[in-house]
């Protein structure tokens, strides 16, 4: 049996625990960014190319545990987890890539009933598969972001791995974001101060006023996941909408579970993917949704 040590996250509900339909959001412009990059060893997220987007608004944090929970409490919705009786989490103590199948792990205990770990309110929900997510936005009057609306207004201007750089740590010397510090999963080194997820407020917003820009909790986006999707972007492109079918959802920014030496995802470049029924304890999303005319 893996071991890892038992945390409980107690604390005041802040600006993320109202209900999502009176979520703040931040309005982003329209603009033209640099997507990708070119000589990543990570072939699908080459090459570099130009990409404008069209305004629009977005949460200003991920979607948390009080807002899912009101939402649920509205719709009675019975979330992908929750209906195959299981989810597939990941601990500390465990072996790079074990993922286990947990028996009733789901949003409300997403590393199983038993496992003594309890998310605060203001955490960013996870074991919400990409079908929950999409049902949660379209309920309140929004949807999930394109990949493109989604790097565009994390990078927030940036053209570097992280909003503020390349390196994981801010001017002040502190880390500006949840993830993984240590050789292999069998231990967190807690530099970051966080062992799994983190308050959606805890670290400071990017330059548009974003929360969790990256780390914390791989967001799940709208696109359909392909390999050479940036390849047949026409340069120059007015909001591309990614393949017309997959496999696999697209979801960005990495996470919690993330380190240098496995994933090594998180930031504004990495693409990770995922059947769009799976749940994780380490995916999340926030909504967007047209500006105002």
């Amino acid at each position: 049996m893996v071991q890892h040590r038992r945390v409980m996250w107690l604390g005041l509900v802040g600006i993320a625990a109202c209900r999502n339909d009176v979520s703040p959001m931040i309005a982003v412009p329209t603009g033209s960014f640099t997507m990708g990059r070119d000589g990543s060893a990570h072939l699908d997220e080459s090459p570099a190319h130009t990409v404008t987007v069209s305004a629009f608004e977005i949460d200003a944090t991920l979607v948390t545990v009080a807002q899912f929970r009101a939402y649920v409490a509205e719709t009675g919705v019975v979330t992908a987890a929750e209906q195959l009786g299981f989810g597939m989490s990941s601990v500390e103590g465990m072996d790079d890539w074990k993922w286990q199948k947990t028996k009733g792990a789901n949003w409300r205990f997403p590393w199983g009933p038993d496992s003594g770990i309890v998310q605060s309110d203001d955490a960013p929900v996870v074991m919400v598969s990409w079908n929950d997510a999409n049902a949660y936005c379209a309920h309140y009057g929004k949807r999930l972001p394109t990949e493109a609306e989604w790097e565009y207004a994390m990078r927030a201007g940036s053209s570097l791995r992280y909003p503020w750089g390349d390196e994981p740590t801010l001017p002040n010397g502190k880390y500006g974001l949840n993830f993984w510090q240590g050789a292999d999963h069998h231990r967190n080194d807690l530099l970051d101060g966080h062992l799994y997820t983190s308050p959606v407020t805890t670290f400071p917003p990017n330059a548009w006023g974003i929360y969790d820009p990256v780390g914390n909790v791989w967001q799940w986006v709208n696109d359909w996941y392909a390999a050479d999707t940036f390849q047949k972007d026409v340069h120059g492109v007015t909001d591309p909408q990614g393949p017309s079918t997959g496999w696999a959802k697209v979801a960005r920014g990495g996470s919690w579970w993330c380190s240098a030496g496995t994933c090594a995802g998180y930031g504004l470049y990495g693409r990770g993917k995922s059947q769009p029924d799976a749940p994780y304890p380490n995916n999340g999303f926030r909504c967007v949704r047209a500006s105002p005319k």
